[in-house]
């Protein structure tokens, strides 16, 4: 998929999955990430490859999140399974996947301390975004910016780490996974 058209997908995803999370807009935000999961899918040329590391990162997600929610430093809003985060933040995760390919696909290339840096930074502020939003409760605290911060810390470079075992070359089109 075209780079800025994934990048536009993904923000269009977050501002929709925020603005629908607890509410009556949650349903839909849920299908429009679904279909634009599978339109992503249908035009990649490393189809399955794309799901494997989807199902991957929306796992690593799921965990994250549900820990900093079960050890209260989050509090996400909307429809979920027992202690488990909302369903919105798995297919947000899931989507998130997909830019490693395409719009993040720059950072394989990079040394990994930078997406543990952008993780630091952009990690936190994402997650205070969305509960200025209504998405989460989150105290504004230092304390949760950091412990947010760490936690993007690590989990940005593995999940840029994944992508790269799992697709190095997301350019070309003959390349096959490693696994």
């Amino acid at each position: 998929m075209n780079p800025f058209l994934n990048a536009l997908g993904f923000q269009s995803a977050w501002w929709i999955c925020v603005a629908g999370a607890g509410s009556w807009l949650e349903i839909p935000a849920l299908i429009y990430c679904a279909a634009l999961m599978c339109a992503h899918l249908y035009w990649s040329c490393h189809r399955w490859q794309e799901i494997k590391l989807a199902a991957l990162v929306m796992s690593m997600g799921i965990v994250l999140d549900s820990g900093l929610q079960y050890f209260a430093v989050i509090d996400f809003h909307g429809l979920s399974v027992g202690p488990l985060v909302p369903f919105w933040l798995w297919l947000l995760w899931a989507l998130l996947a997909l830019t490693l390919n395409s719009s993040l696909n720059f950072l394989k290339t990079k040394p990994l301390v930078l997406s543990s840096v952008l993780g630091l930074v952009f990690g936190p502020l994402s997650y205070f975004a969305g509960a200025s939003f209504g998405a989460a409760s989150v105290e504004r605290s230092s304390t949760n910016f950091w412990v947010l911060g760490l936690a993007w810390m690590l989990a940005m470079p593995a999940m840029v780490h994944q992508a790269q075992r799992i697709l190095p070359d997301a350019k070309n089109p003959k390349q096959s996974a490693t696994d």
